[in-house]
């Protein structure tokens, strides 16, 4: 008898779980849709102002070499202003998040960069960017998916402490899946650049320090780099435009699940139904 009165109280419970979920999902594919829908609207005529670029074919042969890539000056310096502008006025929208032994720092989610970072956003999907990123790694490169928060984001390094520990940039996608950082802001007290460094460890145990100085780019391919971001001092500020690009967007449903789990580090619990 008592299990019947469990089981009764159970089901129902569920069942209104169950949708709520559902309709938490439809709204949210709902929104995904009309942003997709306005994309178009919202980067229009705010195409990246690059510099002359070096020759993608003769930097080929290091980034299949190495699985990583840096570029000093990559945009001109009134295209890194705007994006820069864009970032800091939106520092206030970022969700901060600590999780002990792994990551301090506030993250400006695809969804919010669409909303108020629209210069970022056109950065994003400019197809030179692309074209240019691929002819680098050897593929046809595209964006991933319209609902993974972090195929196009902003971190914030601004408090003491904000870091990254050593981790693998794991690939969820049927596709090859790249990484690429922007630097738009990385400075300390004195003038000089913040004390938080992109970190490289190879197999061999080597640790790499990658320069990311301001309008430095950086591409690679996370899944076989292992690094981090080193924790930045009193007073450094470190932001940058974190992108994401594969060769093919498509996902299985278990993978989606475990990409939703990995990005409660950056959005906390929402990211596992949003």
């Amino acid at each position: 008898m008592p299990e019947l009165l469990t089981l009764a109280l159970v089901i129902p419970v569920a069942a209104a779980g169950a949708a709520v979920l559902t309709r938490r999902g439809r709204q949210r594919r709902r929104v995904y849709r009309e942003l997709a829908e306005r994309r178009e609207m919202l980067i229009a005529g705010r195409g990246p102002k690059r510099q002359a670029l070096s020759d993608p074919q003769g930097l080929r042969l290091a980034f299949e070499r190495e699985c990583i890539l840096r570029v000093e000056g990559f945009l001109a310096p009134e295209g890194l202003a705007e994006l820069r502008e864009e970032a800091r006025a939106s520092r206030p929208r970022a969700e901060r998040s600590f999780i002990p032994g792994h990551k301090k720092g506030g993250t400006l989610s695809y969804e919010a960069i669409h909303r108020h970072a629209p210069t970022c956003l056109a950065f994003y999907h400019a197809p030179a960017l692309h074209e240019w990123l691929g002819a680098v790694v050897g593929e046809r490169l595209r964006p991933t998916a319209d609902h993974d928060q972090s195929s196009c984001s902003i971190l914030y390094y601004d408090q003491p402490g904000d870091h990254i520990h050593w981790h693998y940039d794991y690939n969820f996608y049927r596709g090859r899946h790249f990484t690429v950082l922007l630097s738009l802001v990385n400075r300390s007290t004195d003038g000089g650049v913040s004390s938080g460094r992109l970190m490289q460890r190879t197999q061999a145990g080597e640790v790499i320090e990658w320069d990311t100085a301001e309008n430095v780019l950086v591409v690679f391919e996370g899944a076989r780099v292992f690094h981090r971001a080193s924790p930045i001092a009193e007073g450094d500020e470190r932001v940058m435009l974190s992108m994401t690009l594969c060769t093919d967007p498509g996902i299985h449903p278990l993978k989606e699940l475990a990409r939703r789990v990995k990005d409660t580090a950056y959005y906390g619990p929402r990211a596992l139904i949003d």
